[in-house]
């Protein structure tokens, strides 16, 4: 079957969803000891209003035959070299078939940006980003799981060990691995920086964003003493369960010095965050309590 742009828009009811697209390897350069791969911090990620169909709508209207097991997207882009895997990326057909997955035109309002993706990219709310494939050009329903020379980027690459917490001691290798797939709650500070400097005596209000893989984010907490108290934010607009929630507290400081200000966050299946860092060799999916030290001055 094939679909234009405009076939696409015409084949179903639209609908929009506002989620936050993450690297795997968002603020990997934090990661001790050091792992191989781009040397992220903090700001791999984003948070857009996507406009579309459902997969689902897609895949029914191909007709999904008995015995189906993946789907496999491809994107127009292809690799630099000719023994480079093609970048294919597949879901579960339960998954493919759940209401979540959705074929976006749009981004925020207007056309998806060419480096966001045009003409169409496939979004997958609460999953990484490595699953959100753009530039969309082919999808294959298959009846085995995805394997292959083109599927290195499912079998070997985007993989995090198959346990718990998806971690190893840290300089460890993994012994078996799975691939990545959901995110784990976050939250940051955004109104101040590392090394910043705040005033002593006075009000002032922290500001920052949380979120989550679609429970919902249900509290978040502040710290301005390194971890040894807590008090909670206010949560603001609710822009669903796959987006940013933004959150505020008031805080102040009473003397000089140093100081390091913390947040956390919980979400409404009582999922946190790790005090310490769940570490793995590919530096993936962190999601420990963040510290930002500042001087009180």
């Amino acid at each position: 079957m094939n679909l234009s742009l405009a076939d696409l828009k015409a084949l179903a009811e639209p609908v929009e969803v506002v989620a936050v697209n993450q690297c795997s390897g968002n603020s990997r350069g934090y990661s001790s000891p050091r792992v191989f791969g781009a040397q992220l911090a903090n700001g791999a990620m984003g948070n857009a209003r996507w406009f579309g169909v459902p997969l689902r709508k897609v895949l029914e209207k191909a007709g999904v035959a008995a015995g189906a097991r993946q789907v496999t997207f491809n994107g127009l882009d292809t690799p630099v070299l000719p023994a480079t895997s093609d970048f294919r990326k597949a879901l579960d057909i339960e998954h493919a078939l759940q209401d979540e997955p959705m074929l976006a035109w749009s981004m925020n309002g207007k056309d998806l940006p060419f480096l966001n993706g045009y003409p169409v990219k496939l979004i997958v709310p609460g999953y990484f980003g490595t699953y959100w494939v753009k530039h969309l050009s082919e999808i294959e329903v298959i009846d085995h799981v995805f394997d292959g020379h083109d599927a290195l980027f499912m079998t070997t690459a985007y993989r995090v060990p198959d346990n718990d917490c998806q971690c190893v001691a840290p300089g460890s290798a993994a012994a078996k691995t799975r691939p990545i797939s959901t995110l784990p709650v976050r939250s940051f500070i955004t109104s101040v920086q590392a090394g910043g400097i705040l005033p002593a005596a006075r009000l002032i209000e922290l500001k920052g964003i949380a979120f989550d893989a679609g429970a919902g984010i249900k509290t978040v907490e502040v710290s301005i003493d390194g971890g040894r108290s807590w008090k909670a934010a206010t949560l603001g607009k609710d822009l669903g369960r796959f987006s940013f929630r933004e959150w505020r507290a008031p805080v102040s400081f009473a003397k000089k010095g140093r100081a390091v200000l913390m947040v956390r966050a919980t979400n409404q299946k009582g999922e946190g965050q790790p005090a310490t860092v769940d570490w793995n060799p590919a530096g993936y999916r962190r999601h420990v309590v963040e510290s930002t030290p500042v001087t009180i001055a």
